[in-house]
């Protein structure tokens, strides 16, 4: 092709002339082998790998729509940008020549399957010596009229070609034609959701309300206990006990009223120490078996287990009761301790030992007159219609309104309400499942997670809960889709692509699917299907604050910057959401307008101040943050 143009031109002229022009104060004999040289360091610097290109300036104060070399956008119906390294088109525009700029586009190449659509052309940009006097300043911006043409998620590629007019205006002919020569076609770094992957811009997933119920539940038991004073060495019930079969009865019939059985007693009869120990082994059972004589009418229509035996002498009630009297000196106590516990002595000689000591009299009425006794201990069990969960462990005396409270005490979990007394449901739901595991509760506790933002843990409950393949598996499995899209940026490419095969497949027209299927198809860069995704989804229907700022993520990864911006803005009039502002964020500190960014960075964090901890390691601020605005977020 060069060959044969060059043929035609007079001999004095270099091969493949163009033309002779005069610019930046340099003559320049144009040539076809120079523009290819010129095309060639454009192609170098503007094809490559897809960095976000940030601006490196601060252009707060620029009223003009302001694009940094490198940059792109979409606005409205057209196509704006500037090469990171340009033609000199000065150089080349003189005596009838203009450049032909060919622009076109394809699906991203790991898309393809997706899009199914082939290479579309977007039409032909000329550039005349009218043309660039117009529109270089403040600096040269391409303008490509899309006509409708879609752009979204597709490669740009662009050719360059000389054309050549004559004196009425009429194409003469092209030629250095770059697309038919070995230096290829130009692919800038745009239009595609790659770049924009890095600047971590924010979607609002779509996470389902579960359907979660409250439960109650009471204690499937408790244990009371009595003690019944005798008189010394008697089976005869002291004139102080309190012990009363019509008085025990009355309890027994009190928690039956709240539901609660009387199902075991058990009766262990004791002797203090004094006299010979195989009486007191006697005695102690003589007491057992009284106390058990007076509560035998407890056992009518009960299925009632009573054991009773005698214990023989209490010396570990003495020893409690040495250790807790104001009537005994420290020293005193130490001594009757030490005879309590000498293993060489027997009972008996324990006794004895006792007897000889000056205080013995105190120690009788301190100590020993409390140690003969009928320790009664009283099981009951639940017999209502609540669930129960687990034993209340502690022993208090079956008289006592404390024993009376666990009783009444319905201990109810329920999902999570904002509240001061949150921390404190979440404690009681978690003890719960420590005795009892239910989807119900899994998915209850996975509410309190999702509160407090740890996502993980909800995700883990949710897992747990559709194991049990109940009735509502089907509520957590539709939740865990929509945390998978959640924590989707943590996956690979092909898990992405996975995930969103399978919410395709499963279809129905669940607006939470569908919303977070759309999310997806922008995480693994699929945008043109993303946004008509959303147009259908938000065609004639009221868009959320949510939705709002997702459209805007993904008109964002198009390079349609002003409308996300939009977007961005129409969510926060309805909401105040930390990941609108902080996507302005991102978008501000890409056009260079620093102190916007600083703005939206503020209110973000103070929303929510996790996002403080993704401000530095984003490189859409890598520029701005150099600024000193930004060191309140360090």
């Amino acid at each position: 092709m060069i060959l044969a143009v060059a043929a035609l031109l007079p001999a004095c002229k270099p091969e493949g002339f163009i033309n002779k022009v005069k610019y930046n104060g340099e003559k320049y004999t144009n040539t076809c082998q120079s523009f290819t040289d010129a095309v060639n360091k454009v192609v170098k610097s503007n094809t490559g790998p897809l960095n976000l290109r940030v601006s490196e300036y601060d252009n707060s104060d620029f009223t003009y729509y302001y694009l940094e070399p490198g940059q792109f956008e979409i606005k409205g119906d057209t196509l704006y940008f500037r090469l990171s390294q340009d033609i000199e088109y000065g150089q080349y525009l003189a005596k009838g020549v203009s450049i032909h700029v060919n622009a076109s586009c394809k699906p991203v190449d790991n898309l393809a399957d997706l899009e199914g659509s082939a290479t579309t052309d977007l039409g032909k940009l000329v550039i005349n010596a009218a043309y660039y006097a117009q529109n270089r300043k403040p600096f040269f911006l391409y303008k490509i009229p899309l006509s409708g043409k879609s752009l979204d998620g597709k490669q740009l590629m662009l050719s360059f070609a000389i054309a050549q007019y004559d004196k009425t205006g009429a194409l003469k002919k092209y030629f250095c034609q770059t697309d038919v020569t070995p230096v290829g076609t130009a692919m800038p770094a745009c239009c595609t959701a790659q770049p924009w992957q890095t600047a971590m811009l924010r979607s609002i997933v779509d996470l389902p309300k579960l359907n979660v119920k409250e439960e109650k539940y009471v204690y499937e038991g408790f244990t009371g206990h009595m003690d019944v004073m005798f008189k010394e060495g008697s089976a005869k019930v002291s004139d102080d006990s309190s012990f009363s079969a019509s008085l025990i009865q009355a309890y027994v019939d009190k928690y039956k009223g709240l539901n609660y059985r009387l199902t075991y007693l058990d009766l262990s009869g004791y002797a203090s120490p004094g006299g010979k120990e195989t009486s007191n082994i006697s005695l102690s059972q003589q007491r057992a078996d009284i106390v058990r004589e007076g509560l035998k009418a407890l056992n009518e229509g009960n299925d009632l287990r009573i054991t009773s035996e005698g214990k023989g002498e209490d010396w570990e009630r003495v020893k409690l009761l040495t250790m807790a009297t104001d009537k005994l000196t420290p020293e005193q106590k130490t001594q009757v301790l030490a005879i309590c516990n000498d293993a060489a002595l027997s009972n008996d000689q324990r006794e004895a030992s006792l007897r000889k000591l000056k205080y013995w009299t105190t120690l009788v009425d301190e100590v020993l007159v409390k140690a003969r006794h009928t320790f009664t201990v009283m099981d009951f069990a639940y017999k209502g219609s609540l669930p129960t969960i687990g034993r209340f462990t502690d022993r208090l005396p079956v008289a006592s309104l404390q024993l009376e409270q666990v009783a009444k005490t319905e201990i109810k979990v329920q999902p999570y309400q904002a509240s001061p007394s949150a921390d404190a449901q979440l404690a009681t739901l978690e003890d719960v499942l420590t005795k009892k595991a239910s989807p119900n509760l899994y998915a209850m506790r996975a509410t309190y997670f999702l509160a407090q933002k740890e996502y993980n843990k909800a995700f883990e409950d949710l897992e747990k809960a559709s194991r049990f393949r109940d009735g509502q598996s089907a509520q957590y499995m539709l939740a865990i889709q929509g945390y998978k899209v959640l924590f989707a940026d943590t996956y690979t490419f092909e898990e992405k692509k996975q995930l969103y095969t399978d919410l395709t497949a499963q279809g129905g027209t669940d607006r939470s699917i569908q919303f977070n299927r759309t999310i997806l198809m922008d995480k693994i860069g699929y945008i043109s299907g993303a946004l008509s995704s959303y147009s259908q989804l938000l065609d004639g229907q009221p868009a959320t604050a949510a939705q709002l700022n997702n459209r805007g993520v993904a008109r964002a990864k198009t390079n349609r910057v002003s409308e996300a911006m939009l977007d961005f803005n129409a969510a926060l009039a309805q909401s105040q959401l930390a990941e609108a502002y902080y996507n302005l964020a991102i978008l501000t500190a890409w056009k260079g307008y620093t102190r916007s960014t600083a703005e939206y960075l503020e209110k973000a964090v103070a929303i929510d101040p996790a996002y403080k901890a993704f401000i530095f390691g984003n490189p859409a601020f890598k520029i701005v943050s150099e600024d000193p605005r930004f060191d309140k977020f360090r």
